[in-house]
């Protein structure tokens, strides 16, 4: 059995009657919701101040190495040449190695038949004066090479180093004992050179009036030289070079 409960108004006023008013939100929950917002708030507002001091670190430190950082141009691979030839005129009988091979001091490189004397032909053998590697056969089996000029060209491995032309408004800013970075074909990524030295060059055909440049020597550091050696002579190279090493050291353009 159901009990009504008497509220004293009669079906038409209860009808009327406004809705009964809800009861308040717990006043601890109401505190709650607002911590929440300040947290979120606050958290926004520190993320926003990471990423604006990171972006302007980054943007400083950006400018500093554009600053320390010279752009030394471009630089050529270069090792010490090695060449394998005849005192007289001679016909090359065969040659026994190829280019990029390696070989070691005393290795025979190829054969010729000295025709200079007029009398009887005489082969001779020709050896590497010195370990190396292989750059260029100069005179093919079958042809003639005269008196002193190259047949067999090698380098050794040991002397390359890296050769920049360099004008005299960026020398003035570098240093013996530099630190710069070489990038290029072959490399697995930039490596370190230290610059060694300066050897003067004037721009012997250059237009007149054009700054003279000078021929920086950059040499591999240890723990690129096994990498360096597999290159082949002659490849370029962008290079550049960190201008807050060496401080103190000789002024690049007092050591040509």
């Amino acid at each position: 059995m159901s009990t009504a409960i008497d509220t004293g108004l009669t079906p038409d006023q209860a009808e009327d009657a406004p809705p009964s008013p809800e009861p308040a939100p717990n006043p601890p929950r109401r505190r709650l919701r607002r911590t929440l917002r300040v947290i979120r708030t606050g958290m926004v507002v520190l993320i926003v101040l990471t990423t604006a001091v990171a972006g302007g670190t980054y943007v400083v430190r950006e400018r500093l190495a554009a600053r320390t950082m010279v752009d030394a141009g471009t630089a050529v691979l270069t090792a010490r040449p090695i060449t394998v030839g005849s005192a007289d005129a001679a016909v090359v009988t065969t040659v026994l190695t190829a280019q990029r091979t390696s070989v070691p001091a005393g290795a025979v490189l190829a054969t010729i038949t000295l025709t200079s004397d007029g009398g009887a032909a005489r082969v001779q053998e020709l050896h590497a004066p010195a370990a190396g590697i292989v750059t260029e056969i100069n005179v093919e089996p079958g042809q003639i090479a005269r008196a002193g000029e190259p047949i067999i060209t090698l380098y050794d491995p040991a002397e390359v180093v890296f050769e920049v032309d360099v004008p005299l408004e960026t020398l003035r800013k570098l240093r013996l004992g530099m630190t710069a970075y070489v990038t290029g074909p072959g490399l697995p990524g930039r490596i370190a050179t230290t610059l060694r030295e300066v050897e003067p060059r004037v721009n012997a055909g250059a237009p007149v009036g054009a700054p003279d440049r000078l021929t920086v020597v950059l040499q591999p550091d240890p723990a690129a030289l096994a990498t360096v050696r597999t290159l082949v002579p002659g490849l370029q190279f962008a290079v550049i070079v960190d201008t807050t090493t060496a401080a103190g050291s000789t002024p690049a353009v007092n050591s040509a």
